[in-house]
């Protein structure tokens, strides 16, 4: 059997363990306290302290190691009438990928949401976020387009952020040709994908392009120099780690001046006003504080926010939906969300 397939029917098969069972195994197993966590995910949590960190060998392997994470932990697949690969030129002249998932119940003339995956701007895309996408569609009734940005090392920031919004500039040029109602089109994300969606809106803005009608932002990071009080506080213990996260950044921040770049920390944008209505998702996470120093800004800017809080949930849950309920209860939460402001 395949290594990956017999370790998430082992891990599925321990998860079904009533959960004060699970919370007696984690005691035994971890090293940090972690007592205000769902259970299941503290067991997780515990049993992942066993295995390499994303950070402990090469790029590649590390593209490796969190394909197989999601696929060991994410939703089930949902079987959808049209799934369609589109190619688009970014600044360099190459291309990028963006899928399009368009649900049965969707109507004629949809929503959309054009969607950015997270993996710290080096790691994940389309084919690891490929069954969540199809997840949002089928629970939205909206189309979701996930764009496959460049990634660092070999393209350092800010040309993810740039290629987030030529996707962007594609997509209003497609609507009519996609089927898509141009008034109903979101952006969500989550980690670097939630800054991602967060830079769409801001520079949908500053080029007098039509903005998102709502930014789904999921534990976003928002700016680059890695100095928010969580970061030390929840840096060690919950999924996200400091080395990790050092890691991500050396990759993704190459030129430490990019840092002050609203593409790479649109929390420093000093102009957050007329900005599109948006949803903060934030947990226990290391992020957590940027998350929400973001969404207070947007609100003091006076732009609409609506704010779900998961502090049983830690960074990454919205790949974590097949093994644990909460999170998919979570994801469900974030959906029905959407949709509703769609």
């Amino acid at each position: 059997m395949n290594p990956v397939v017999f370790e998430r029917a082992t891990v599925r098969a321990l998860m079904t363990l009533p959960g004060p069972v699970l919370e007696r195994f984690a005691v035994g197993l971890e090293t940090h306290s972690r007592s205000h966590l769902d259970s299941r995910l503290r067991f997780l949590l515990a049993l992942s302290g066993a295995k390499p960190t994303l950070n402990s060998g090469t790029v590649e392997q590390a593209r490796r190691n969190y394909r197989d994470m999601i696929s060991l932990l994410d939703v089930a697949p949902v079987r959808l009438p049209v799934v369609v690969d589109h190619q688009v030129t970014v600044d360099d002249g190459s291309q990028i990928l963006v899928r399009r998932y368009r649900p049965a119940n969707a109507p004629r003339v949809a929503p959309a949401i054009l969607f950015f995956h997270g993996g710290g701007f080096t790691v994940g895309g389309v084919e690891e976020y490929d069954r969540l996408c199809r997840y949002i569609a089928d629970r939205t009734d909206a189309v979701v387009l996930s764009v496959d940005y460049r990634l660092a090392p070999e393209h350092p920031a800010p040309a993810g952020m740039d290629d987030s919004f030529t996707a962007w500039r594609w997509l209003l040029d497609n609507t009519a040709q996609l089927g898509l109602d141009p008034q109903r089109l979101a952006v969500m994300g989550d980690s670097a994908g939630g800054c991602m969606s967060a830079v769409v809106s801001q520079q949908a803005k500053l080029a007098g392009l039509p903005q998102p009608a709502l930014q789904v932002l999921i534990y976003p990071t928002t700016d680059g120099a890695l100095a928010h009080p969580s970061v030390q506080t929840l840096g060690q213990g919950f999924g996200l780690d400091l080395p990790l996260l050092t890691w991500f950044r050396g990759h993704f921040i190459q030129d430490p001046a990019v840092i002050e770049d609203y593409r790479v920390s649109p929390l420093r944008n000093p102009d957050l006003a007329g900005l599109p209505p948006a949803i903060m998702i934030t947990a226990t996470d290391p992020l957590r504080d940027e998350g929400l120093e973001y969404a207070e800004k947007l609100r003091a800017a006076g732009n609409a926010v609506t704010s779900l809080d998961y502090p049983k949930l830690v960074h990454g849950f919205i790949s974590m939906g097949g093994v644990i309920p909460a999170a998919r209860k979570a994801i469900n939460d974030i959906c029905d969300e959407t949709k509703q402001r769609l």
